[in-house]
This record gives structure tokens, sequence and C-alpha cells, in this order.
């Protein structure tokens, strides 16, 4: 039930808390057949998995670069059973979803979050195709609210606004539906 949940809140309710505890009580008796398996394996000892283990934790996790059109293919979804359906988006919408997603890329790596912690990319669409003006009309579009967007809120207002009178397209659809 917690495994998805927020672990950096504080304090941590009681109930995560007691979750915690019996996550882990499992955990002694795991190691203790571990050893005991690797104890017992003719191929590799104990020496051998620390190493792997060691070699494995040295590995560097760098984040993918961003994409300055990656926000395209938020428009262009892969659907179920190889079906592809394109958004409909006027030129309008589709400068604020790329504002959105360029913010969203920008905050997660300044906040080391991953993408879809900050907003998930229904949630950019459902702010780019709707463009609301204030603050209770942006937080009645996503329940729940991601964190990350509320705190930001004021700023995707004013990246709305800002996109929605820019006025370098026409009114025109920019793709259309297959």
């Amino acid at each position: 039930k917690h495994q998805l949940s927020d672990w950096r809140q504080r304090p941590l309710p009681n109930e995560m808390r007691t979750y915690a505890v019996s996550d882990t009580k499992y955990l002694l008796d795991i190691y203790d057949r571990l050893k005991v398996e690797i104890t017992n394996h003719k191929v590799a000892t104990m020496e051998d998995v620390l190493k792997m283990s060691q070699t494995v934790s040295l590995f560097r996790y760098d984040k993918e670069p961003f994409k300055p059109m990656g926000y395209k293919t938020i428009m262009n979804p892969k659907r179920s059973k190889g079906k592809k359906s394109k958004m409909v988006l006027t030129p309008r919408q589709e400068r604020v979803l790329k504002a959105l997603y360029d913010w969203r890329d920008a905050t997660a790596r300044e906040c080391d979050e991953s993408l879809q912690y900050v907003a998930a990319n229904s949630q950019l669409v459902r702010i780019s195709t709707t463009c609301p003006t204030s603050v209770t009309a942006l937080q009645s579009l996503m329940n729940p609210m991601p964190p990350l967007v509320l705190r930001y809120s004021q700023t995707i207002l004013d990246m709305i606004k800002t996109a929605s009178s820019s006025n370098t397209n026409t009114n025109t659809p920019t793709s259309t539906t297959t």
C-alpha cells in the first residue's frame, strides 16, 4: 500500500511507520537465507558476489538529455494494439504544452525529481488544452495536485499567459487524427 508513498515527508504518519517496520522485519531472515545460498553455491563464492555487487554500485546514473521537441511525443502517444492517434491542438495550446514541457524538465532537474513526479504527461496535456487563468482553475484540473505544480502555480499561469499571447503561428490545428 505504501510502496509508492512519498517517504520524504516528516514526520511520517503512524500508518507508514508501521508499514516500514513490517516491511523490514523479514530482512534479517532474507540475509541469512541468501548467505547460506551463496555459501553453498558451487560456482560463485561470497567474495565473488561482493565484488559483483561493488561493481554494480559503481555504475553512475546519468539523466536522460533534454529533448527540446520531446513535447511532440506527448501529442502523439502510442495507443494499445498498435493504433496511433494524434492529438489535435491549436497553435496556442501547442505553445503552452511546449512551455509546460520545458518547465517540467527544468524543474525536475533543479529539484532532482522524476518528470512524472513533477507532472504526468496527461496533466501537461490537461493544462495546455484548458489554459487555466487562476490558481483555483489550475487546481480543479488535477486531483491529486502534484506538489511542485502547486508550489509553482503562479509560474505556470504566467507561462500559459505568455505562451497564449505570443502569436507566432496561425490559429489552425497543427496535428490531425489518423
